[in-house]
């Protein structure tokens, strides 16, 4: 990392950084064609309804784990959350672009940063999923903040993917962002502290089977 972490943070989460999740949608690609998702209004409510209380309640408390687990060079501990995500992601194309994504930033913040733990875990699993390596990217700022700087990845991510599939510009990605993170910013905390309950998000899933069987189709996910 840098000496600095905050600079470190700028750097890993901005929109440049090579991580490939660009390629991805997680499932709102075949929920604009199904035309669930066909505007402003119904990305913003699809942002409120499905993704946030899912990062509430399973990605940002599971994330607080895997932070934890880095911080204490615990790579078992990493091991054993990065299998468990495996349970959690029905949908085989969710569970792949997780691990594309994660095997990039892995392979690149072992380039950038080779401590033992990065690359003791490259050499476990080199395929880790997108969470774990976030953790293990971020695991030199406080967990309050590295765990806001994932949400922002999580929907930020989406936003974007937005533009290239519904009528939709960039300002109003950004208002719809902002609120969404004025949503979540206030609920971090009482979810770091929380254990990973999981999240019953069906339509999402069904979104992604249907994605991967799709005869055309402008992301990978």
């Amino acid at each position: 990392m840098t000496r600095d972490p905050m600079l470190w943070l700028l750097q890993a989460n901005d929109s440049s950084y090579p991580s490939g999740a660009y390629a991805h949608s997680f499932g709102l690609e075949e929920l604009v064609e199904l035309q669930l998702v066909r505007n402003a209004t119904d990305l913003e409510n699809f942002l409120t309804c499905q993704i946030i209380p899912a990062l509430l309640t399973f990605e940002i408390p599971h994330f607080a784990q895997a932070h934890t687990a880095a911080n204490a060079s615990q790579l078992d501990a990493l091991l054993a959350l990065d299998a468990e995500l495996d349970a959690w992601r029905i949908p085989a194309e969710i569970c792949d672009a997780s691990r594309r994504i994660g095997s990039q930033r892995l392979e690149l913040l072992a380039s950038l940063a080779p401590s033992p733990l990065i690359l003791d875990l490259r050499a476990a699993t080199p395929r880790a999923h997108h969470l774990i390596v976030t953790a293990l990217e971020l695991s030199s700022l406080p967990l309050p903040r590295a765990a806001r700087a994932f949400a922002y990845q999580a929907l930020s991510g989406l936003t974007s993917s937005s533009m290239k599939l519904i009528r939709i510009g960039q300002n109003a990605c950004q208002h719809i962002l902002h609120r969404s993170l004025e949503k979540i910013g206030t609920e971090i905390d009482s979810a770091i502290a929380s254990p990973p309950d999981g999240w019953f998000n069906p339509l999402l899933e069904i979104a992604s089977l249907r994605h991967a069987r799709s005869n055309a189709r402008l992301f990978i996910s």
